[in-house]
């Protein structure tokens, strides 16, 4: 619901509604002030459209292209935008996987870790039998002999209380 001040300056500019301005008014308590009030608001408006006209502007279309040409002046170039992948990003990227595939081959690639008789491998290869045939059996042991795995293919089933020897 609007408040008094908005329904007052509705009244004053005619812009409410017949059904409205009648109720209004039984509001106001001096309803003469307040009509000479609205003929005065009313006189001062017609008086402001008649003296208040703008002067004619003198050659607007040269005006306008002035301001025009001011306001292209101190705006500034849209910048272009650039290229997904310029030159110097592709460079910077380039070095940057080379440097990369370096480090990554020094810490990644197989190392002499000194095992048994200066073998030059991380593993050797132990000999593995089994008197099975439908087996295949093999073993490595790491190099210094710190550990040892087998590695047996088509084991079949083994009996829990069997062991492999």
């Amino acid at each position: 619901m609007k408040n008094f001040e908005e329904r007052y300056t509705a009244w004053m500019d005619g812009t409410m509604e017949a059904s409205e301005t009648d109720a209004f008014e039984r509001e106001i308590d001096d309803l003469e002030a307040a009509r000479r009030d609205r003929a005065d608001w009313s006189k001062l408006g017609g008086l402001m459209r008649e003296c208040l006209v703008p002067e004619p502007m003198p050659h607007p279309d040269f005006v306008n292209s002035q301001v025009l040409d001011a306001i292209r002046r101190e705006t500034p170039a849209p910048r272009e935008r650039p290229a997904l992948f310029p030159i110097r990003r592709l460079v910077f990227g380039g070095a940057f996987l080379v440097v990369l595939a370096a480090v990554a081959t020094a810490f990644l690639l197989p190392r002499d870790f000194g095992g048994p008789e200066g073998a030059v491998y991380a593993s050797q290869v132990i000999s593995a039998q089994s008197p099975d045939p439908k087996l295949s059996a093999y073993a490595f042991q790491a190099p210094g002999g710190k550990g040892t795995v087998l590695w047996i293919e088509n084991p079949g089933f083994i009996p829990a209380g069997q062991s492999l020897k």
